[in-house]
């Protein structure tokens, strides 16, 4: 092999080595997946006074294939957050929890953030029954969301309903009017349950730092 041959296929193997797969090429050309966070118009926020169609055509057009039993969730969020009725806005207020354990996707899971010396520290609880469950929890909400999200790997709903900008929330005592000054909100989860979306996950953030 001559010398001049030698170093042509030096050259080679090292631009092999050198060069990416022609795959690894092609996923960093891909751009970014869409993000999963849907934030919601002014015209929709409002779960209690919005068009729940055009509420429910927002969500199935943001997510493909589309979410199923989308006026079953709709109704069972206005449960929390409106009326009797379904079309007043209560403000931000208290639900107590046992009071809709029929809505419930056990394992339920409760977090909340604690401080911890100084530092907050986020604590998880599960309950798997409703024996399990306080005698007395309850979570707060109001009837506007501002955003929602779908993990597409474990099938879950998120809403999270801030206090701010919620209508009435200044009425609801000196607890509501200081949760609206720290940006207070709460997170539902829900996952279906044999084609039925149900309550699976609380997160309240109550102590916020703004």
């Amino acid at each position: 092999m001559t010398v001049l041959v030698r170093s042509v296929l030096c050259c080679a193997l090292a631009m092999a080595v050198m060069t990416p797969p022609a795959g690894a090429v092609a996923a960093r050309a891909q751009p970014a997946p869409a993000p999963q966070a849907l934030l919601l118009p002014a015209e929709l926020s409002n779960v209690c006074e919005a068009d729940p169609q055009a509420l429910q055509l927002a969500m199935a057009r943001h997510w493909r294939p589309s979410l199923n039993a989308l006026d079953q969730w709709t109704q069972l969020v206005r449960s929390f957050a409106c009326d009797l009725s379904g079309s007043r806005d209560l403000g931000w207020h208290r639900v107590p929890l046992r009071a809709y354990e029929s809505a419930i996707r056990y394992p339920l899971t409760w977090v909340e953030t604690e401080d911890r010396n100084g530092r907050p520290r986020r604590v998880v609880r599960t309950y798997y029954s409703a024996a399990q469950l306080p005698s007395k929890i309850d979570f707060w909400v109001g009837g506007r969301i501002d955003e929602i999200r779908y993990d597409k790997r474990l099938r879950r709903i998120e809403a999270r309903f801030p206090a701010a900008g919620t209508r009435g929330a200044a009425s609801n005592g000196a607890a509501s009017a200081v949760a609206v000054a720290q940006c207070a909100s709460t997170t539902l989860q829900f996952r279906q349950q044999n084609g039925l979306w149900l309550l699976s996950g609380v997160e309240p953030n109550l102590e916020p730092r703004c």
